[in-house]
């Protein structure tokens, strides 16, 4: 099987994509514009330690996508122990919010407000459906009015920049758990569901977070490594520090890749493409260039930019729990890579991963000392680290790191799905390719998908 099959970028969608293809014989180029494979599952290697990008865990309903790691990776991959808190008006909140937290740690007055807020928007929307259903809706039905105002709204609009009434229902339904006093009845239909369908679902995702969930030494990273390098020994290529800058396209098909290295431009041409670019940018790669309509839904979705503030800290551990949402601070949310088992040089320290949200075009994005002292000072006065513990401090970034589900957002992304669609040897997968908001697991689920189609046109030829 010669053909030549081009996986446009070398996260763990691509790479999911070109070992599946790899291992069935045929040998896949991965074209990837840093110096490293994962993207923004591998995370960034500085002074010889891993920064991910976030808490990235392994975890996975789908029996072939979990068995498959666990092959893969043997004794590397090591059980973990996931906590998550968030630090609200002098308390730590367990997350998903509890019914027994919110008793004992709001002031009584916003208990009693927030029970009769709950009681009463959670009836209301079993029977009243809004004219317009948003993400305030959503969690107005799921929460209540005390409790969405105290934990969710303003938070929202200081991660996105934009408030919850602007958000399609989508966000909520997929990325904010109920309360899990609501999710009794869920869980019994989730073990019935289990049972009749054993495959992942990889549209309208929505993360639950069950069952094992595995990290390694080097965290994710080291998963997509071994991914590259079986990709290798089994005759594919990896091309890193390779940008993709133009898709070619003749006879309604890709027939060829410009990717420049430095001042080198090359040309690849290619039966099939395989895409994990952002897919607002992959359209704009295109030439002939696309219509008028591809490319005005090309600039109607937004992706919101994360900016990584990294810090080696001599202490073993330092937060309550593996990682953390703060409501009125600098960052938005922090990681404590002792909880994962990741290697830490000194091996008497921790890494702790504080996260800003922001635009490119933040003063806190290009400012990138600013970000360093906001964060510093945020942590000293919340009482988590002395000055003198701070042994590095690094800045990395990532424009790109979460679809915005902006109202009618769902219209836009469908017009540039088509266009994708209307190329045969063009599929676009992961969260940047189908600005979709799904996990590494649920990523390389649809690269097995977007392979397999490969695998299925070449045998009917």
């Amino acid at each position: 099987m010669g053909k030549k099959i081009l996986m446009l970028g070398g996260g763990a969608a691509g790479l999911a994509a070109a070992w599946r293809l790899a291992r069935k014989g045929l040998k896949p180029h991965v074209i990837e514009m840093s110096g490293r494979v994962g993207g923004l599952s591998g995370g960034v290697e500085l002074n010889g330690n891993i920064y991910e990008y976030g808490p990235h865990v392994f975890h996975a309903s789908d029996p072939e996508v979990l068995d498959d790691i666990k092959t893969l990776m043997g004794d590397d991959l090591t059980r973990f122990d996931r906590t998550v808190k968030i630090k609200f008006m002098g308390e730590y909140f367990d997350f998903p919010l509890s019914i027994a937290d919110v008793l004992l740690k709001l002031p009584f007055d916003i208990v009693v407000k927030s029970v009769l807020d709950f009681a009463c928007y959670a009836t209301k929307a079993k029977f009243v459906t809004p004219a317009v259903e948003t993400t305030e809706s959503v969690l107005l039905g799921n929460y209540g009015r005390t409790l969405y105002a105290l934990f969710f709204e303003s938070y929202i609009e200081q991660v996105w920049g934009v408030p919850p009434s602007q958000f399609s229902p989508e966000f909520a339904k997929q990325r904010i758990p109920r309360m899990n006093i609501l999710q009794v009845l869920e869980k019994f239909l989730g073990l019935f569901r289990r049972r009749v369908s054993k495959v992942e679902r990889t549209e309208r995702f929505v993360e639950k977070i069950e069952g094992e969930i595995f990290t390694t030494r080097r965290g994710f990273s080291l998963i997509a490594e071994r991914m590259g390098e079986e990709i290798v020994k089994l005759g594919g290529h990896i091309h890193l520090n390779k940008k993709v800058t133009e898709l070619f396209v003749a006879g309604r098909k890709v027939s060829s890749v410009r990717v420049v290295d430095g001042d080198v431009e090359e040309i690849l041409e290619c039966d099939h493409v395989i895409s994990s670019i952002p897919i607002n940018l992959l359209s704009g790669l295109a030439n002939p260039t696309p219509d008028k309509n591809v490319l005005d839904a090309a600039e109607k979705l937004r992706f919101r930019g994360t900016l990584f503030v990294g810090l080696v800290v001599n202490r073993k551990k330092v937060l309550p729990a593996s990682f953390m949402y703060f409501r009125e601070i600098s960052f938005n949310r922090i990681m404590d890579l002792s909880y994962f088992g990741i290697d830490v040089k000194p091996d008497h320290g921790t890494i702790l991963i504080a996260e800003i949200n922001c635009e490119t075009s933040d003063f806190v994005w290009i400012e990138e000392r600013h970000a360093k002292e906001i964060v510093i000072n945020d942590l000293i006065c919340e009482k988590l680290i002395e000055p003198e513990e701070i042994l590095e401090c690094h800045i990395f970034k990532a424009s790109h790191a979460y679809p915005m589900y902006l109202l009618g957002y769902e219209k836009h992304l469908q017009t540039l799905l088509d266009w994708v669609e209307s190329l045969p040897n063009l599929q676009t997968i992961g969260r940047q390719g189908r600005f979709q908001y799904v996990n590494s697991h649920v990523a390389m689920k649809m690269a097995y998908q977007a392979a397999d189609n490969i695998l299925s046109s070449i045998k009917s030829i």
